[in-house]
């Protein structure tokens, strides 16, 4: 059988369209769709990269903050009653009241160690004083736990006349809490 030219012509046609199709479908059409995703990946860089950029130009900024932070900590530390237990941390806190009461000229009557509770992160160590003195020692000794280099606050605080005729001689009944970080 024969082909004719005119045939011959379609037929070449035919298969230069089918290559062109083939050529385009499996060739240009994947290029230009990774073209793309090149492209968008680009730009997806080029932002991170901004972000990147604007956070290493704060760097000064931030590590300014974090020396503030940790000299903050630092005197937080220096304020907090040091001991690995709550025992510890009181003795050290009965002490100091005792050093307290010995430059005020008093004397310490009862001093009682309540049960630790849990303020925050940190523990409070409660400590009940009882005292007979008059009201210029109990002042220095209140101004003394005001000023001492160690967080201490004054939670219960009473104080009656030991006699009503002379009330002179007081008694006092505190009861100062010390904090210490909790144990992890």
């Amino acid at each position: 059988m024969a082909i004719s030219k005119r045939d011959k012509r379609f037929l070449r046609l035919g298969v230069l369209a089918i290559i062109i199709f083939v050529v385009i479908q499996y060739v240009f059409i994947p290029f230009y769709h990774r073209e793309i995703a090149i492209r968008e990946r680009i730009k997806l860089l080029e932002l991170t990269k901004e972000k990147y950029q604007k956070i290493i130009s704060k760097r000064d900024e931030i590590e300014e903050k974090i020396n503030q932070l940790r000299l903050k900590e630092n005197r937080l530390d220096n304020k907090l009653l040091k001991g690995n237990t709550p025992s510890l941390a009181a003795a050290e806190m009965q002490k100091m009241l005792e050093k307290l009461s010995n430059t005020s000229d008093l004397e310490l009557k009862r001093v009682k160690v309540q049960k630790p509770e849990k303020v925050g992160e940190f523990l409070s160590i409660p400590i009940e004083v009882r005292l007979t003195t008059d009201l210029k020692k109990t002042m220095k000794f209140l101004k003394g736990i005001e000023k001492s280099n160690k967080l201490m606050v004054i939670s219960k605080l009473r104080i009656y006349a030991k006699r009503r005729r002379d009330p002179k001689l007081l008694i006092v009944r505190l009861v100062v809490k010390g904090f210490m970080e909790e144990a992890a």
